[in-house]
């Protein structure tokens, strides 16, 4: 039998089940359900949380030292995190990311606001110089913080970047810029599109299977 690690009772007129990253099956349900009717639900769906959680626990796994912050992944490198109370922001030596000591016990909050700052400069510098050569003119580049995707593009030309695209390298970071700046010209997934994305990007498939690897870096860094 499936345990379930959180009931939420809300206003909601239906069942949510989630995974969270640390492995916590999270079962949000409306208020008035009974019990054994929550329960019914979560069994139907065990192969589906049986699969996910397998794929979570492996996930976690293979990231136990980043989930833990002894390292932490930048443009596709790891770097082992080190605490120095002489230094006194956040820096990456060769195989090293320093630390200022005091914020040894904030760390995790300390280096999403250091990853968010260099992404901005990262990403907008990768889409200045695409938008460049692709003659294509996006009206904002915004930072987001998706649980499942690493950019959109709306119809106000306002391209968003999940900041943890800096976890990649950077061959997969261009190529979800080139993807997002093709949807200024097609707003879809069509022959055209890819035909685009492909005039830039000639090995793309390549890039896009790479970044579908990546997928699980989404859940990193969310308490």
């Amino acid at each position: 039998m499936i345990k379930i690690d959180y009931l939420i009772r809300t206003n909601r007129r239906s069942i949510s089940i989630t995974i969270s990253p640390k492995c916590e099956l999270i079962v949000k349900a409306p208020n008035r359900l009974p019990l054994s009717q929550i329960e019914k639900v979560v069994q139907q769906k065990q192969a589906w949380i049986t699969l996910h959680l397998d794929r979570m626990r492996e996930t976690a796994k293979l990231n136990f030292n980043i989930l833990n912050y002894y390292d932490m992944m930048f443009c596709g490198q790891l770097y082992h995190i080190v605490y120095d109370d002489k230094v006194k922001q956040i820096s990456l030596e060769p195989n090293y990311c320093v630390v200022p000591k005091k914020y040894e016990d904030s760390v995790s909050k300390r280096l999403c606001m250091w990853y968010k700052k260099v992404a901005l400069k990262i990403i907008s510098e990768r889409v200045e110089y695409f938008a460049t050569l692709m003659q294509l003119s996006p009206s904002a580049i915004k930072l987001t913080n998706a649980k499942t995707c690493w950019g959109t593009c709306n119809s106000k030309a306002i391209l968003s970047f999940n900041w943890r695209l800096v976890f990649m390298p950077h061959d997969i970071i261009d190529y979800v810029v080139v993807h997002e700046l093709s949807h200024l010209v097609q707003m879809n997934h069509s022959k055209l599109f890819w035909d685009l994305v492909q005039s830039v990007l000639p090995d793309y498939k390549t890039r896009r299977e790479n970044l579908k690897k990546g997928d699980y870096l989404l859940s990193l860094y969310r308490g």
